[in-house]
């Protein structure tokens, strides 16, 4: 492959990155991967990406009457040996294609049951520690998220004020094999960074017709909840009023 033509494909292949950028981004796609206090570090690479490719074809524009098989701005030493270039050139083109191939193919979806159960769920608040602030100890329990909700049983020492509320989440429905056949959890997925780092959270849910539910089925849970101990610790359980399939949330996952 001669220069010219390897620099063409680099050029390309970034404006193609930077186009996928924009199609996650322009798609409400990217939450599914990162934490969208992050998502300027998408924007910035995306420009980047941009101003990179445009500005390699403006180079190879203007030097179009350079031989074919010199490399436009490429100084050569002495020592130099083209012979070098055939084998390395083709790996920098793979890198900046197996993301695109990758993001094309594989369609963008929230993590799941799977998941969790690779990862594990916790249902009594280690992972989902932070500080509580007094907007979510005010707010109306049926406003509470699944991680409001594990938060507030993790930092707080009077647990009985919240026997009886009536708790309103959604979450999407994870069996663990360990609870009675009228249990679930109503689980979601916390991303501190990116899904790299995500953690599997959830409430467990009594409700008499759980064998009804599907695996990652999305529900509305809503009745009040009881305080049971789980390994030597107190956590939620919500004996469900209704259960309501939902739709998934345009937002699958919670940042802490």
């Amino acid at each position: 492959m001669n220069p010219r033509t390897y620099r063409r494909l680099q050029a390309l292949l970034a404006l193609a990155l930077g186009f996928y950028f924009f199609h996650v981004i322009s798609n409400g796609q990217l939450s599914f991967y990162i934490n969208l206090r992050f998502a300027w570090l998408s924007v910035l690479g995306m420009l980047i990406l941009f101003a990179l490719g445009a500005n390699m074809l403006d180079v190879l524009r203007r030097t179009r009457n350079t031989s074919p098989d010199e490399d436009p701005g490429h100084i050569h030493s002495p020592e130099h040996d083209h012979a070098d270039h055939s084998a390395a050139s083709a790996w920098p083109l793979v890198l900046m294609l197996l993301p695109l191939l990758i993001g094309f193919l594989v369609p963008a979806r929230a993590l799941g049951s799977e998941a969790a159960a690779s990862r594990g769920v916790t249902v009594s608040g280690a992972l989902a520690a932070g500080d509580v602030s007094p907007t979510l100890l005010q707010a109306g329990p049926d406003q509470r998220s699944v991680l409001d909700w594990i938060r507030i049983f993790n930092t707080q020492t009077d647990l009985e004020q919240y026997e009886g509320e009536i708790a309103n989440v959604i979450g999407f429905v994870y069996r663990d094999p360990r609870l009675p056949a009228n249990r679930f959890i109503a689980s979601r997925f916390a991303v501190t960074c990116c899904v790299a780092d995500a953690f599997a959270l959830g409430m467990q849910v009594e409700w008499p017709e759980n064998s009804g539910l599907a695996v990652d089925e999305w529900v509305q849970v809503k009745g009040p909840i009881r305080i049971i101990e789980q390994d030597g610790r107190k956590i939620p359980l919500i004996v469900a009023e209704s259960v309501r399939p939902v739709d998934a949330p345009s937002q699958p996952y919670l940042f802490p």
